[in-house]
């Protein structure tokens, strides 16, 4: 029951105030893009995978962003993966793997029945100038992990974070 409402308070965290843009509006350096991922397993649960935090802020990802495309919708959940700039240099990020739900109630049900799945971890990651990537992951019962790699040649490029 404690995991229950722990995963709801990051729920809501995910889903609420502003969050810490990436690129400062005076940043005039190289960039890289990262784009969040995912699949629906039916139309009201879904799996995601997303970039979280950089140093330790919180940034806008594919969960809040659903959620809030979600609201006032029902059990009826609507997926954005979220893609956002970065500066190309050297940083921690925290990913996120986690089912997700329209309704906070289903997501309960969900755990109650064993079937919500979900793991985090910060991991150094170097984007390159110009660089595209791509939040993956795995959410399974026997364990799962998240991880960034490149868009184009779908190498890792992060550790894999994993429970």
């Amino acid at each position: 029951m404690r995991s229950t409402f722990a995963l709801l308070a990051v729920s809501a965290m995910f889903a609420g105030c502003a969050s810490y843009q990436p690129i400062p509006a005076d940043y005039k350096g190289p960039t890289a893009t990262v784009t969040d991922s995912g699949r629906l397993e039916d139309g009201t649960k879904a799996q995601m995978f997303v970039l979280a935090e950089i140093e330790g802020n919180r940034i806008d990802n594919a969960i809040g962003d659903s959620a809030r495309a979600s609201q006032g919708k029902g059990f009826a959940l609507t997926t954005v993966f979220t893609s956002r700039a970065l500066p190309a240099r050297p940083m921690k990020v925290k990913l996120v793997a986690s089912h997700a739900t329209a309704a906070p109630i289903q997501a309960m049900a969900s755990q109650m029945a064993g079937t919500w799945y979900s793991t985090e971890g910060v991991v150094d990651f170097k984007p390159e100038p110009d660089g595209q990537y791509v939040v993956r992951g795995e959410l399974k019962k026997q364990g799962s992990t998240v991880w960034i790699e490149d868009a184009k040649t779908r190498q890792a490029v992060t550790a894999k974070v994993g429970s």
